[in-house]
């Protein structure tokens, strides 16, 4: 069981250090003696927990040249999606992290419009509340529960149970880019104004607007996270 334990612990090092960028697609591995000595395992788990990487999609294994990183991108698995939505790298690859941040929009976008047909006045009066306790949160950070309460209560207005789903799936990946934005550019007067006019477009049953109003809040937190791929 240990075993098990320490096996399942390096597959998932080794996974943030692809999906961070460390390691990069069509890039060889170093030879699993390194890899034990750098992370302070077995050579032998290395080697059944690289075999496990292969079986997942992120890597390939060349019989005489060694290993690489796997295209995962085009030919992701379900087991390389399952892995992304939990993935607790602090610094996603860039264009990774620009792929999710379209999810989002595309995802959220839909909800929003859903919400300003479906959404309740109670349900609304949620969201207004949660955006007054991101304007209340005593240091920047505390505001990342309500802001991520506020958007998986918008996919469960939506009444499309699978947005809920995706996003669910998510959700500690995207728990971990909202803090990140709020220690980075804590600028939460403007996070709350972009709230406060979505809550207003969804009371007013305004569709397209709701979606536009959804669509900058996600934007305004994903342009301040650019900053850590400046650095």
């Amino acid at each position: 069981m240990k075993q098990e334990g320490l096996k399942k612990s390096f597959v998932h090092t080794m996974q943030q250090k692809i999906f961070s960028g460390e390691y990069q697609i069509g890039q060889q591995l170093p030879p699993e003696r390194e890899l034990a000595q750098e992370l302070g395992v077995s050579r032998s788990l290395v080697n059944t927990g690289i075999l496990e990487l292969a079986n997942q999609g992120f890597i390939r294994i060349i019989p005489r040249q060694g290993s690489i990183i796997a295209d995962y991108k085009k030919n992701g698995t379900l087991q390389v999606l399952s892995a992304l939505m939990s993935c607790d790298s602090f610094r996603l690859d860039y264009p990774l992290f620009c792929n999710l941040v379209d999810l989002r929009i595309l995802i959220e976008s839909e909800c929003a419009r859903l919400a300003s047909l479906h959404a309740t006045a109670e349900e609304i009066d949620a969201l207004r509340k949660l955006t007054q306790q991101v304007k209340t949160a005593a240091q920047p950070a505390d505001a990342t529960e309500p802001l991520l309460r506020f958007h998986y209560l918008l996919t469960q207005y939506s009444g499309n149970a699978v947005y809920t789903m995706t996003f669910k799936s998510f959700e500690t990946t995207i728990q971990r880019l909202i803090r990140q934005h709020l220690v980075l550019a804590p600028d939460i007067p403007k996070t709350v104004k972009l709230h406060d006019a979505l809550v207003r477009s969804l009371e007013l049953h305004d569709a397209e607007a709701s979606a536009q109003n959804v669509r900058l809040c996600i934007l305004h937190g994903s342009s301040a996270l650019k900053k850590l791929y400046q650095t």
